[in-house]
């Protein structure tokens, strides 16, 4: 039998996986994007000639208390490039004394002073004032149309001027990353979330990977970050090298749907069918930090794999399975509907989404996993645990049959698939 084989990210290591080359269907893969020459250049040139803003320097005050909200670990986003033309053009107009930079943490555990320095710089953290958001404490500044308390960190709520830094990639259901995301989630409050992220907002059709017009999580989250006055976002893309391919800054809105058109026209990834198997990743590090995040690549994957199909994904989740409410809300039911029964019924529970997503694609395909998470573990979240992919690749075909059609979806979250029929 002839094998073909294909180089999967799994941490901060590539590991291979050998697939039969008669089964394999297509393989999705961003387009190949060159890294900007100089990105501290073309940082600074998008500062002085946003979208729909006024160049930075213009846009702020002498006066301006001034928050950097920045990305945390679980994202590719680099900040310790982002941020040193960022302060410096700030500091063009405002006394350094007046920036602090908030850690988007959303409900994430914070951040040590190590953490901080591998993210930020050591240049960073220990000439700013650099605090991790708390979700415990927050303040109220309003509602949305659809009802969503929006609290937000009270060091957001009174500075007088507000930046965010951003990585823009699909997010499977708020239609991409970066913009708005770093006011909700990435300084709101529990309550918030619990609207935002609830059980009727997940569940419309909507609310998918690539779709903001109409997706009513991603316009919930517009809604609170203008209520949260987010002023100016540095938001890039990203190629498989981690290096800076386009920055859009200005307007929270404008820059960032410019950056989603960007980003659609590399990762849409048309596809003329669903297959019998696809093997996933989560793009490795950061992005496979743990099981919680490791969701988005096999939902990604799920999307082009047919009822009765195959999911089997390869992340590291060196962290562990994330928050112990993820784990525990799928270990108290017995089987994918209960979950959905029980969160549509108890809501709020602990970090439902992900366990409706889980759950969602539970009901129609199978998920095998290879990582370096326990055993029973992985099997507590009804995961099959695959020590070998090679192995898990032909255990797979025989469950579905000799003519098995296969993807292979090396960048998991990185690729949207577009189903053509």
């Amino acid at each position: 039998m002839e094998f073909t084989e294909y180089e999967l990210p799994f941490g901060a290591k590539r590991i291979g996986v050998r697939v039969p080359t008669k089964n394999v269907a297509y393989v999705l893969e961003p387009r190949s994007q060159q890294g900007l020459a100089d990105e501290c250049s073309a940082i600074v040139a998008a500062l002085r000639n946003p979208i729909g803003q006024q160049p930075l320097s213009e846009a702020v005050k002498t006066t301006d208390r001034v928050v950097v909200i920045v990305t945390d670990n679980t994202r590719a986003c680099p900040d310790d490039r982002l941020l040193p033309p960022i302060l410096e053009e700030l500091e063009r107009v405002v006394p350094r004394e007046q920036i602090t930079i908030v850690v988007a943490l959303g409900l994430h555990p914070p951040l040590s002073r190590e953490e901080l320095c591998a993210l930020l710089g050591n240049h960073v953290v220990e000439n700013y004032p650099v605090v991790n958001h708390d979700p415990d404490t927050v303040v109220n500044i309003g509602t949305t149309s659809r009802g969503t308390p929006v609290d937000i960190n009270p060091i957001v709520v009174e500075a007088d001027f507000r930046l965010s830094t951003g990585f823009i990639e699909p997010h499977f259901f708020a239609g991409f990353s970066g913009g708005r995301k770093s006011i909700a989630p990435g300084v709101f409050g529990l309550k918030s979330a619990y609207v935002n992220h609830g059980y009727r907002m997940v569940a419309d059709p909507r609310a998918r990977g690539g779709v903001l017009k109409g997706n009513p999580i991603h316009e919930d989250m517009v809604e609170q970050a203008r209520l949260a006055r987010l002023d100016f976002i540095v938001n890039v893309l990203l190629n498989d090298d981690k290096e800076i391919t386009r920055v859009f800054a200005g307007d929270m809105v404008a820059a960032h749907e410019a950056g989603c058109s960007a980003a659609l026209a590399i990762v849409g990834a048309p596809v003329p069918h669903r297959v019998d198997i696809a093997i996933t990743t989560n793009s490795g590090a950061p992005l496979d930090l743990d099981l919680y995040q490791t969701i988005k690549g096999i939902d990604n994957a799920a999307l082009i794999t047919r009822d009765g199909g195959i999911v089997i994904s390869a992340s590291s989740c060196e962290a562990g399975a994330g928050p112990q409410s993820f784990v525990d809300l799928h270990r108290s039911c017995g089987s994918p509907i209960e979950v959905l029964q029980k969160i549509r019924r108890e809501e709020p529970i602990g970090v439902q989404w992900q366990n409706q997503i889980l759950a969602r694609i539970q009901m129609r395909n199978q998920l095998m996993l290879h990582s370096k998470l326990d055993d029973q573990l992985v099997c507590s979240m009804r995961i099959e645990p695959v020590p070998d992919l090679d192995q898990a690749v032909l255990r797979a075909i025989d469950l579905i049959g000799p003519g098995a059609e296969i993807a292979v979806i090396p960048q998991g979250p990185l690729v949207l698939p577009i189903l053509e029929c």
